[in-house]
Formats: C-alpha cells, structure tokens, sequence
C-alpha cells in the first residue's frame, strides 16, 4: 500500500510541473491521467472531482472504463473515432519556458540546453518570452502565463515588441513606479509586516488592502499601485504561498540551540 500522508506536496513546484506537462498533454487527458493516479492513492470520488474540475459522475465513469479498457480509456473516444488526420512530424527542437521562485528557464530540445534569467530581471525575461511569442514558438496562453500576465496585456506587450526596441515596447517609464515618494523605511516596514502577517493567518493580502493598512498607521497616503510595484521590488511577489508553509514547516522543527 502506498501511504502518501507524511510526503510534502509544494503548490509552486505542482503548478510549475502542470505548466509544463501542458506543453505536452492536452489539458483534458491531463486531468484524466491526475484523476485516476489521485483515485489509486486514495481520495473520494467527490474529492479527485473537485481537485481536477470535472463532474463526479464523469469521474465514476472515467474509472469504471479505464479499469475496464485500461490506459487507453483515457483518452477522448469522441477523437479517437475520427478519421485519421496526417499530421507533419514533431520539431526536434521544443521550446518550454518554465518559471519558478529562481526566475525563469527556458530549455531547448531534448540535449539539455537551457536559458537561466534571474527573477531579478524581469525586463530580460518579457524580452525572451514574448519574442518567442512572436516567432511563433510560444502560444499566447503559454506567454501569459509564465510572465503572470493576463492575455490581454501579453498580446499588447508583444504587439509593441514587434514594432519597438525593447526601451520603448517594456521599460515602464512611469517615475510613480521607479521612486519611493512617500515610501520610507517606516513605509517599507509595515507593508512588509502587513503582507507577512495576513499571508500566514489567510487575511487579504490585495495590494488595496495593504494600502489601506500601510496608509492608516503610517499617514503616508500611498496607493495600491505603488504598494504593488514595491512587493515586485522587495522580491515579495511569491511570499504569499511560500510563508505560510514555512511557518508550518518551522512549527514542526525544533528550536534551534547556540
């Protein structure tokens, strides 16, 4: 019997794995493939349902066949009774672009070559992804989400890169986000305190909340614009997932002794 209880699942490296496996799999074979590994290692039927977005009856049904018909069950029957369709071979070379708490990778083919960008270096970042976009090597969806941009805004983005030098299409050059005006060190240090102590007890950490707060206990009427652009510039951007877990890690550690 395998026993999962005591293994440590981490929500970032889960989304970054997901992302990339949809490179490859369809979003619903995916989801299928997730479905039935989460029923063989235990969870309810309404549980797997609700963890991979699919109904529950369609989930009884998806199990009862692929422990009938097996693996190939899994797949869309509805596909697989079409005509067959030619199809070009796959590039040997596929581009996936992956980013984590480090910054960005970007790796080439199957020989191990990979593009490492800090996450101190956003602009580089945008430059590389959506001049993949571009050449037509990255989908829109697949750019957005890597840079944690919505659709719209990457489409934009992209649409000025082709058009402009990288200073023009992606330096912002709003002076609101690249000097501290009100934002002192009294400033930085309740908003740190703030972001902190509502991630670790589940408060809402959204930029117009901090600001509320920031503002009411330091009087510095900062907006949630600028609050935003100083959790990009502390490096504060994934605390809000990483914190807590921290906190329930170092609960469970002893105290450290000099």
């Amino acid at each position: 019997m395998m026993d999962c209880r005591q293994v440590t699942f981490s929500p970032e490296k889960s989304q970054e794995r997901i992302h990339k496996a949809l490179q490859i799999f369809p979003h619903k074979l995916l989801m299928r493939v997730l479905a039935f590994a989460l029923h063989l290692l235990g969870a309810s039927r309404k549980e797997v349902a609700a963890l991979v977005e699919m109904p529950e009856e369609s989930v009884k049904t998806l199990l009862r066949v692929v422990l009938r018909d097996g693996f190939s069950a899994l797949r869309d029957r509805r596909l697989s009774a079409a005509p067959p369709i030619a199809v070009a071979p796959p590039s040997p070379t596929q581009i996936i672009v992956s980013h984590g708490h480090e910054g960005w990778i970007v790796e080439f083919g199957t020989q191990g070559e990979t593009l490492s960008i800090p996450a101190t270096h956003p602009i580089q970042a945008r430059t590389v992804v959506l001049s993949l976009l571009n050449a037509g090597v990255l989908t829109l969806p697949q750019s957005a989400s890597v840079l944690g941009i919505c659709d719209a805004h990457c489409r934009e983005l992209a649409r000025k890169l082709a058009s402009h030098d990288v200073a023009d299409a992606l330096v912002d050059k709003r002076q609101g986000q690249k000097q501290d005006f009100r934002v002192g060190p009294e400033q930085k240090a309740e908003l740190i305190q703030q972001l902190a102590a509502r991630s670790i007890t589940g408060h809402d950490t959204s930029s117009e909340v901090l600001a509320e707060q920031v503002n009411e206990r330091t009087e510095a009427g900062v907006s949630a614009r600028t609050i935003r652009w100083h959790i990009r510039h502390l490096g504060l951007s994934d605390i809000r997932q990483s914190l807590p877990q921290l906190v329930e890690t170092l609960k469970k550690t002893p105290t450290d002794r000099s």
